[in-house]
This record gives structure tokens, sequence and C-alpha cells, in this order.
């Protein structure tokens, strides 16, 4: 969702997003062009590259004349701004595209789950069409077989003290005829009924090919989009250090010195001791969470035995077993446990707070709808992690402004995290493994408190996270 004080780009912006997303490897060409080494008193480049960038010869040829030095100056400004502007609006951008992706797949999702449950309705339905259907048959078959009346003028002429019980017959008869009729009223009024759900379902399927459409190719643009941002944001780290050494050098009027040249390339050198650091601080983080819960585990277990034998005492004692309660501190614990063989592990250590299916919204305004994932709730702050390895395909915010990020995982299947404390520490295009320190929780959006709500698609549709997980050894309580 693009934030509400920077207009969203305009055609001009978004053919320049194409072509930068287009250009992924030409914004690393730029760079190295921009970052070579060149020796103090002796450039050797053009004047100007192919990109539009100063080279070093040109910003040493323009010191001195100072008309040239002064346009130098402007276009190198010029230069910084332009990458500023544009890396802001390829965010906004990308994030516009997100929050339509998000809400074209929320309605998808919501038409899936009101199609299915129109077909658990026609189903029931039919299902009660039967049962009446076959009452009534049986019914009538019964009232054929013990309701024969045979001669009744003739019985009666032979003996008239029999009328009363005919009588009586007729009267039973009729009451069990009354009530057929209505065991067929009520197996018609079912079968119309089963009928209208099943026409109903017919049309909600039908529905969905459109709307999946439309959600993929939302999707699809804010793919492109979040590449195109943080192509966007790399062109600019990339060059905006060698062009504020390259301005200094001209607003001072000195020489450019060996510093100077190697400005690019200490940056660069900086960036990646920062990265060095995240990862290690990511998976120290991780190691401290994981052994927290390993010890809340332990814990448990404990308190459980030192339970179970207090009661096995005062049942030895003729106390009575007495129970022995829960320790789980309020909630199902998430298991703690190394990645699954299958590749896959839990995203967060923490209480399951809510699953998957239909529920009323938390929050108290948006009603009844679909609970499209399930929720953990581990503290904020606590570390999130891959659920399996592979490539980051979105990092955004929804429409309620939650910070969320999706992972690709191959054959299909995808998995999306919501509500971080702050957008996620890995880029779009960039590969994680199972178990890497991708976000932190919070609460960001329309939630009640901190929490990571997490969801799965296969094929682009939703499936219920646990059974998916369960279903590869790994268990959320």
């Amino acid at each position: 969702m693009a934030h509400p004080s920077r207009p969203a780009p305009g055609l001009a912006d978004r053919s320049r997003l194409r072509a930068l997303r287009h250009g992924l490897a030409t914004a690393a060409a730029v760079a190295s062009l921009v970052l070579v080494m060149v020796v103090p008193g002796a450039p050797s480049a053009n004047a100007e590259d192919q990109w539009g960038y100063p080279t070093w010869a040109e910003v040493e040829a323009a010191r001195g004349n100072v008309t040239a030095k002064n346009a130098q100056i402007e276009q190198i400004r010029g230069l910084i701004a332009q990458l500023e502007t544009e890396a802001v609006n390829a965010q906004a951008f990308s994030d516009q595209k997100a929050a339509e992706a998000i809400e074209a797949q929320r309605v998808y999702d919501e038409a899936v789950a009101v199609a299915q449950r129109l077909q658990e309705q026609a189903d029931e339905a039919s299902a009660r069409a039967s049962e009446s259907e076959l009452a009534a048959g049986q019914l009538a078959a019964q009232l054929a077989r013990s309701g024969g009346t045979g001669d009744m003028s003739a019985e009666l002429f032979a003996n008239p003290g029999s009328a009363d019980s005919w009588l009586y017959r007729l009267d039973l008869m009729d009451r069990a005829a009354g009530t057929a009729d209505s065991l067929y009223q009520q197996a018609q009024q079912d079968s119309n009924t089963a009928q209208a759900l099943q026409d109903q379902a017919a049309v909600a399927r039908d529905a969905l090919g459109q709307l999946k459409e439309e959600a993929d190719a939302a999707y699809l643009a804010a793919q492109e989009a979040a590449m195109a941002a943080q192509a966007a944001v790399e062109e600019e780290q990339n060059n905006r250090v060698v062009l504020e050494a390259q301005l200094s050098v001209l607003v001072e009027n000195r020489a450019a010195t060996e510093a100077d040249y190697q400005a690019g390339q200490r940056w660069q050198a900086y960036l990646a001791e920062q990265e060095r650091l995240r990862i290690e601080r990511e998976r120290r983080e991780a190691e401290e969470a994981r052994q927290r819960w390993l010890a809340e585990q332990q814990r448990q277990r404990e308190a459980a035995a030192q339970a179970a034998a207090e009661a096995a005492a005062r049942a030895a004692a003729g106390g009575g077993s007495g129970g022995g309660g829960s320790s789980s501190g309020g909630g199902s614990s998430v298991p703690v446990a190394p990645p699954a063989s299958s590749g896959w592990q839990t995203p967060l250590y923490g209480r399951f707070t809510s699953g998957y299916g239909m529920r009323n919204d938390p929050v108290g305004q948006l009603g009844r709808k679909l609970h499209a994932g399930v929720d953990i709730a581990g503290g904020c702050g606590s570390p999130i992690y891959a659920a399996a390895s592979g490539v980051v395909t979105l990092r955004s915010r929804d429409i309620y402004g939650a910070n969320m990020l999706y992972i690709d995982h191959g054959g299909g299947v995808q998995t999306e995290y919501y509500h971080m404390i702050r957008p996620a520490s890995v880029v779009p295009g960039q590969r994680v493994s199972a178990g890497q320190v991708i976000a932190y929780e919070g609460s960001t959006g329309w939630v009640t408190g901190c929490h990571l709500h997490f969801q799965i698609r296969v094929g682009g549709t939703l499936v219920n996270p646990e059974s998916f997980l369960n279903a590869r050894g790994v268990y959320l309580r």
C-alpha cells in the first residue's frame, strides 16, 4: 500500500520501473564500472559512462573550468536526487501493487470458502432428501403390507359388532397415510433445497476461474514491482557514495584522492559487514529462543511429573486423585524441534492461538469470515523463521498496514507471514534456508496483539497450514 504522502508513479515512472526491472544485470554492471579503481592523476575512463553517470575523468576535467564544474555539480546533485526519488517511487509502487494483489487473493480465497461451504450444504441437503425419501418409501411399503381392508361389506354383514374395529383400523390408516404424504413432501422439499444449493455451488465454482486469473495477474504484477523496487534500492546503494565523493571533490575544488576513488569499495565493504553482523545476530537470537523454549518444555515436564506424583501420593493415602491440572501456562505450546527430514519446520515458537477456518473477526468489525491461516504468539520481537527453503517473492504491507512476506518453495507451494514488527530482514529475489530468521513478531495491521499469522498456498489456493505441516512431520501443538 502506497504511503499517503507519496503519489503513485505515473506512466513515465512505470516505464522507468519496467526498464529497471528488466535491467537487474545492468545495475550490477553499473556498480562494477563506477567502482573500478583508478590511479589518481591518470584517469582512463570515458568522460561519461553509457548509463549517464559521470566518470572520474569527467570530474577531474571539470575542476579546471568554473562553468563546467558548476554544471557537473548540478548534474551529480540531480543524479543523487533522481536515485532517491526512483527508490521511493519504486517502493511506493511496489506497496500499491502488493496491496492490490493481497486484496485480489483475499476475494478469491473467500470465494473458494463460499463455494466449498455451498457444496457441503448441498451434500448435506442431498443426504437429508435421500433419508426422507427412504422413510416415506418404507412407510408406504408397510401400509401396503398391513393396510388391506379385504371385503369390508361382507365382514360387517356377517359380524355387525366388528364395525368399531374397522373404524379404528381405518383411522390409523388415514393417519399413517397422512404421515406418508408429509414424508414425501419433506423429501421433495429437501430435494429442491439440495438442487438449489447445487446450482449455487456450481455458479460459485464457475466464478472462481476468473477470480483466480485476476489474483494471479495481480500477484505477478506485485512480484515484478517488488523486484524493480529492490533493484532501485540496490542502484542507489551502489552509486550514491561514489557520486557524493565526486561531488565533494568538485565542491571543495581539490584533486581526487585514493580515498575518493575507493569510496564505493569502502561502502560495499561496510554493507557486507553489516550483513554479516545481521546474520550473526539472528543466529544468536534464534538459538537463544530455542534454548528458552527447551527450558520451558523441561519446566512443564517437571511440573507435570510433580503433579502426577502428588496425585499418586494422595490416591495412596486415600485422598483421591484430585486431578493434576495443566501446566501449559494458558495455551498450547508449539514444540521446539530441529527441522523435520521433510525440510519443513515451525515458523515461530510460541502458543498456538487460532486455527484455520471460518470465525468471527476478533476485532469485531469485519463479521464472520475466513481465517485463512494459523496464529502463533511467542511475544513481541520473537524471531520468525522460514518454514522451508525457498526464494522471497514479495515483501510489503497489506491494505490494513500489516508487514508481510511471501516465500516460494517450488512445486506451487508458498508460505505467507503477516504482522511482523517491521519489514522483513530479507528482500525479494533472495534465497533463504529452512530455519533462517526472516523477520520478528509484531502487531502491525488488523490485530489485537503481537502474533504471527501464517498461511500456506498450494497451486495458488489456501490450505490448512496445520494439516500441511503435520503431514511433513511438523506439529504446531
